[in-house]
């Protein structure tokens, strides 16, 4: 199981969800979602967005792993890392800029775990 999956069944169990009920949020089979968190399929940058949505996350927070987050800035809590990367998020104007950063760090993070 690659960093992605674990995080992502982490997250999904901390939120006391099924699979089943993740996958109907997120429009698709539950056998495909269960092969994502499985780390048998990559998700979508669309898939990945609508699951930070749901389990209230960071694609970030999904993506990295969850030893080395942080790393830079220990003194920083969780909210004020969030804030951070809200106000990020906020400078970048261009959505397009944004999404392909989202997919260059996902097939970074999925190529190192996997």
């Amino acid at each position: 199981m690659n960093i992605f999956a674990s995080n992502l069944l982490a997250k999904r169990q901390e939120k006391r969800l099924t699979q089943a009920y993740m996958a109907f949020l997120s429009g698709m089979s539950q056998p495909n979602y269960s092969d994502i968190e499985r780390g048998k399929t990559r998700p979508s940058i669309d898939q990945l967005k609508k699951f930070s949505e749901i389990l209230e996350t960071t694609a970030d927070e999904l993506l990295s792993d969850p030893k080395q987050r942080g790393s830079l800035r220990l003194d920083m809590s969780t909210d004020e890392q969030n804030q951070d990367q809200s106000a990020l998020l906020k400078a970048i104007e261009d959505k397009d800029i944004y999404i392909k950063i989202l997919e260059t760090q996902l097939v970074i993070l999925l190529k190192k775990s996997g």
